[in-house]
């Protein structure tokens, strides 16, 4: 059995609102490094993430983007002075006797920068970031595949926050939990390519039974549920 979790408002609230930053990040890249204006930027995105999933997987696509590069230049803020340690995710984590993987559209720089903040890196046993699964993040098969490949013969728990990536786990069998806040940043910090986000899971919540096992808040909330999941995974 392993545990796999995302980072992004999973292992910390969504309420934290530290994505602003990384959605500043994508609009400053398109913006001053790629030279596009703020109106076009809006529209790439919207276009990128309805057709492909993320930005920057239309950007690599349709523009031959450096994905390093891109993350690099996005992922370059500061997490510490919004995130801070979370005591009862790293009891949790650390333990496990099982191993702990983070699964994650980000670079594997910024899972370590948000991990040391919530004072849970040591509880971290490995990092799939975007160039460990080819650049083709979830919710392509070939990232949960990818993991799964490093621990043959192990049923997964996945936990994630965002809706879409759960029906490729159940296919693979995993039990899946879903981190549902149910957090909307203020509507100054959401611009018009994060609305897709919101009508995604408006669109899909109505399906959460089909692909979803549990469903919790916070992940500081999987601790009172753990031993349901375990039976979920063992079959009883």
């Amino acid at each position: 059995m392993i545990l796999i979790v995302d980072c992004d408002n999973t292992l910390y609230p969504a309420s934290t609102n530290l994505m602003a930053l990384n959605d500043a990040g994508i609009a400053s890249y398109l913006t001053g490094v790629m030279g596009v204006s703020v109106e076009q930027a809006e529209g790439m995105r919207i276009g990128y993430l309805r057709k492909y999933g993320t930005t920057l997987a239309g950007l690599v696509a349709e523009q031959k983007v450096d994905p390093d590069e891109f993350l690099d230049y996005v992922h370059s803020y500061e997490v510490s002075p919004i995130l801070s340690a979370d005591p009862v995710l790293r009891e949790f984590l650390c333990g496990l006797k099982m191993p702990r993987v983070v699964l994650t559209s980000a670079n594997r720089a910024h899972v370590e920068k948000v991990a040391r903040a919530l004072g849970v890196l040591d509880c971290i046993d490995a990092i799939f970031d975007l160039k460990a699964v080819d650049y083709l993040g979830k919710p392509h098969p070939h990232a949960y595949e990818t993991v799964l490949a490093a621990y043959p013969g192990e049923r997964a728990v996945f936990v994630d926050d965002r809706f879409r990536n759960f029906p490729p786990a159940r296919a693979l069998n995993m039990v899946n939990v879903w981190v549902d806040e149910g957090y909307r940043p203020p509507p100054g910090d959401i611009a018009p390519a994060l609305n897709v986000f919101y009508d995604e899971a408006r669109q899909l919540a109505g399906s959460a039974s089909e692909v979803v096992d549990f469903t919790i808040h916070t992940i500081d909330e999987l601790p009172a549920i753990w031993d349901g999941v375990v039976a979920r995974v063992n079959g009883r």
